[in-house]
């Protein structure tokens, strides 16, 4: 429920936290919000890997995730080089920078429980999408992508997002 007002506050009044949280770390909030209102597969993981691809500044603002707890697993967080570990992954962030690289991603990760976020400018195949709206952030929800991850987006996470995609039928 705390991550739940969390969210949503960030959501209601986002030039006061703009403000007061700089840009990175308000997507490392993000990310962790999304993955908290993500239900997940059962899992014999022990930690819950937030994983970056591509952005140094953020895998720095993700490091202050670590030592809290999501889904009863410890956060970790790992900067990733290359994308032979992709699949160790909970949450993959793919830096603006890396965003070519999504379709690759995507391809390799095939239907693994991994949530892929990106700020990349869209059109973007990853399953949600952190979009700059004036001097906020606003997020997209690719719900067929989750689906198709066996993750299910829930509905305080869908009620928050700017757009959806939905499966088809």
């Amino acid at each position: 429920m705390r991550v739940l007002v969390c969210l949503f506050a960030l959501w209601a009044s986002p030039s006061v936290f703009a403000q007061a949280l700089p840009e990175l770390d308000l997507k490392a909030t993000y990310a962790y919000n999304f993955a908290a209102l993500t239900h997940w597969p059962p899992t014999a993981r022990t930690s819950f890997n937030f994983c970056v691809f591509g952005d140094e500044g953020l895998a720095e603002a993700m490091r202050r995730l670590e030592g809290k707890t999501l889904h009863g697993r410890g956060v970790t967080v790992a900067r990733l080089g290359a994308l032979s570990a992709i699949r160790d992954c909970d949450l993959l962030y793919v830096g603006a920078d890396e965003a070519p690289s999504l379709p690759r991603i995507v391809e390799l990760l095939g239907d693994a429980p991994v949530l892929t976020v990106t700020d990349a400018p869209q059109p973007q195949p990853a399953a949600v999408v952190i979009v700059a709206e004036g001097s906020r952030l606003a997020f997209e929800v690719d719900v067929e992508r989750c689906h198709r991850a066996g993750l299910k987006p829930g509905s305080a996470l869908l009620g928050l997002a700017r757009n959806l995609r939905r499966p088809a039928g």
